[in-house]
C-alpha cells in the first residue's frame, strides 16, 4: 500500500518518494552493490546496517576512498560477483544502456538480481548530463537481451495529474501549501481517473519506472 501521506508532506521528490516506497518492499541477502551511490551513506537506498548483507558502493564522482570504482560505459575489470546490483536514476545517465546493463550482467552471479529504476515524465537533470527516457518496452527488451529473465517492470506514479505536479515541483515547492493541496488534488483526481478509464492512467503517464530482473 503506498504511503501517500510520504508524497504530500516530503522535501523530496514525487519520484524519489515512489522509488523509495516501492524499495522498501523488497529483501536482499549476500553481496550487494548501489551504483550511484551518495556519499552520504544514510541517504542511499541500501542502508550501511542493512542485515544479512555486504554492501558495497559506486559511483564515478565520488571522493569516498571506501567506494568501489566502476564505470559502467568501460569493460569491467573486477572479478567480484553480487547477488544483487541496485542501480536507481543512473541508467538515463549513461549514453550507452546497453553496454552498461552489459556490464551489470558481468558482475552478477547466476541467478542474481538487477533493481532499478529510471525517470521517465521527469525534468532533464544533469549528472552531469541527461541522455535518455526509456519506455516499459525499451527496458524489457535491453534486460531480455543481456541475459536477464523474470523481468517485472511497474509504472510509478498515479496518472497525468500526479506527472505533471511532479515537473512542476522545481517552483512549486517554494510554495509548500499551495504545493501539497495541488499533490492531494492530483492524487485523488488520478485515482478518480482509474475508475472510469479502460487502462490505468498511471500506464499512460509514468513518473518513472521501476524494475526487477535475474540473471539466467
Amino acid at each position: 500500500m503506498m504511503n501517500y501521506f510520504n508524497i504530500i508532506f516530503s522535501n523530496k521528490s514525487v519520484l524519489r518518494n515512489l522509488q523509495e516506497e516501492k524499495f522498501k518492499n523488497l529483501k536482499f541477502n549476500g553481496k550487494c552493490i548501489e551504483f550511484g551511490a551518495n556519499d552520504i551513506l544514510k541517504k542511499n537506498l541500501l542502508k550501511p546496517n542493512l542485515e544479512d548483507c555486504e554492501i558495497k558502493y559506486s559511483n564515478i564522482s565520488s571522493k569516498n576512498r571506501s567506494f568501489v570504482r566502476i564505470d559502467l560505459q568501460k569493460k569491467i575489470q573486477t572479478k567480484i560477483k553480487f547477488d544483487n546490483v541496485i542501480i536507481f536514476n543512473v541508467i538515463e545517465h549513461l549514453p550507452n544502456p546497453d553496454f552498461a546493463l552489459g556490464n551489470i550482467t558481468s558482475i552478477i552471479k547466476n541467478n542474481g538480481q538487477i533493481v532499478g529504476s529510471i525517470p521517465f515524465l521527469f525534468r532533464i537533470h544533469g549528472a552531469p548530463k541527461d541522455y535518455s527516457r526509456l519506455t516499459k518496452q525499451n527496458i524489457k527488451e535491453l534486460l531480455k537481451k543481456n541475459n536477464f529473465s523474470n523481468i517485472k517492470i511497474d509504472e510509478l506514479g498515479t496518472g497525468p495529474f500526479l506527472a505533471s505536479i511532479s515537473l512542476l515541483r522545481s517552483y512549486l515547492k517554494y510554495l509548500p501549501f499551495i504545493y501539497q493541496l495541488l499533490i492531494f488534488f492530483a492524487i485523488v483526481t488520478d485515482k478518480f481517473l482509474n475508475l472510469i478509464m479502460n487502462t490505468n492512467p498511471k500506464e499512460l503517464y509514468p513518473i518513472g519506472y521501476i524494475f526487477t530482473a535475474v540473471k539466467k
